[in-house]
This record gives C-alpha cells, sequence and structure tokens, in this order.
C-alpha cells in the first residue's frame, strides 16, 4: 500500500508542471502585477518555489518583472500566442519602446508594431516624433493584410497557412477593390525573399510606409515593426531608412 507522502508526491498539483501550470494560470487571470506573496498564496505554493519558478518563467519570456515594483505579471509570450488582455500590450510596449524611440530619434518618423490577430492584424505599440505634422497611429488599430507595408509584411512571414486563407477568402485591397490573388501571392514572395515592404497610400491616404519582420530569438516569427510618414517624404529610404529599421528589428529580436 502506497504512503501518505508517496500519494501526495502522484498528485498533479504538487508536481513540478503542476506548479508552473498554477502559476501562470494566476498571472493570465488578472490584469494586474503580482507579488511573489500574492502568488504564493494563490497556488499554495511555497514562496522560495514560486520564486523560482517565477524566475525560470521570465528567462522564457512567459513572466516578466516590473521595474519599479518587483511584482510580477504575464510576459510577452502570452501575448504572442493571441492573448488580447491590456497587461500584454503593455508587456510589448515595454519591451519594444526603447528600440522603437531611437528608431523615431534617427529616422525622424513614426514607428508602429503590429502582430497577427486571425486572419488579420492589430497595432500593439506605436511611438512618434515631436513635430505637428506626422502620421499617427493608435494602438488597437486593425490592420488589413492585402495593401500596405504594414499588413503585408505580417501576410507575408505569419506561414503559408496564413495565405491560403486569405487567398480564399475572396480578398479585397484596403481600398475595397478585390484583389488579384496572383499578383498579390507574387507580392507576398517578394517580400519574403527581400526581408521588407514598401508602399505608398496602400492602405491609409497619404501615408508611405517601410516594414521589416520581427523574429524571437529562436527565429520564430513575432511581428511586424515598421516606419511611416507623410507620403514622398522618403526619397532614398533603402539607403537612409532600411538599415535602421533592420537594426531596430535585431535589437527587439534579442529581447523576446
Amino acid at each position: 500500500m502506497k504512503d501518505r507522502e508517496e500519494i501526495q508526491n502522484e498528485n498533479p498539483k504538487n508536481d513540478a508542471v503542476g506548479k508552473v501550470v498554477r502559476i501562470m494560470e494566476s498571472l493570465v487571470n488578472v490584469e494586474r502585477v503580482l507579488s511573489v506573496r500574492e502568488l504564493a498564496e494563490q497556488t499554495g505554493i511555497p514562496r522560495s518555489t514560486a520564486h523560482r519558478f517565477l524566475t525560470a518563467l521570465e528567462n522564457y519570456g512567459w513572466a516578466a518583472q516590473d521595474g519599479d515594483s518587483g511584482m510580477y505579471h504575464a510576459g510577452l509570450r502570452f501575448f504572442l500566442l493571441g492573448g488580447r488582455r491590456p497587461a500584454f500590450f503593455s508587456e510589448v510596449a515595454r519591451v519594444a519602446s526603447g528600440p522603437m524611440k531611437r528608431l523615431v530619434e534617427r529616422t525622424g518618423k513614426t514607428t508602429i508594431l503590429s502582430v497577427l490577430d486571425g486572419n488579420g492584424g492589430v497595432c500593439v505599440h506605436t511611438e512618434e516624433p515631436e513635430s505637428s505634422v506626422k502620421f499617427v497611429a493608435r494602438t488597437g488599430t486593425a490592420v488589413p493584410l492585402t495593401g500596405g507595408a504594414t499588413g503585408l509584411v505580417l501576410l507575408a512571414f505569419g506561414g503559408e497557412a496564413l495565405l491560403d486563407r486569405v487567398l480564399a477568402s475572396a480578398p479585397t485591397y484596403p481600398n475595397g477593390a478585390p484583389a488579384d490573388r496572383s499578383i498579390l501571392r507574387a507580392r507576398v514572395e517578394r517580400i519574403r525573399s527581400e526581408g521588407y515592404a514598401h508602399s505608398r497610400e496602400e492602405w491609409m491616404s497619404h501615408a508611405e510606409d517601410v516594414s521589416v519582420p520581427v523574429f524571437d530569438r529562436r527565429g520564430h516569427f513575432a511581428a511586424q515593426l515598421g516606419v511611416a510618414g507623410l507620403a514622398g517624404t522618403f526619397q532614398n529610404w533603402q539607403d537612409e531608412i532600411l538599415p535602421f529599421l533592420r537594426e531596430a528589428s535585431d535589437e527587439l529580436a534579442a529581447l523576446l
């Protein structure tokens, strides 16, 4: 007959995986930061053990520690799996803010970070120059995938299954006109080959943009990073903007 200790050790709630799952569930079920003590109380896990698992989760991007309070919240990887909670938006902004601000300083343009959201995209963070004449984007704005450098990068690097779904859904361009499937596929293949997209007044009137993909440290596509401004202000963009954009993408990749 098994003794009490053996039975307890077989309980899924008492094994390492079960403890990690309980911590992760606590992180995603609240929209505020939590202290180690609170997480320990919510999960029934000793504080020292909870702290050890939180440190491991943070190393892999599943948990993040607030720099001011030292408390924890869900990390960027939860957001990349498709979560749409405000805390995840804040984490994306925290990670991307520095590289994007430096990109604004170097280009004088608005920077945009977007991720896939089903068969579309969503803008999750922007940084704008101080100039009164600039391109303005808003967090939460839906991003079409069939036109504009922002959405086309999402479409090109989001995988073949996504492209097949979009092409099979009677796609339209952002202006509502029917999209030519063969032209759209050819453009996607070119973007994949070149590693960037450029557009002018395709998504929004009077706007021009250049975008590149952002990959995580494992080489998985994570997001789109772009520079946008008024149409006609991107002279010599391949030499003066694209290199800075790629550097910012590499910097972001190292943080994901």
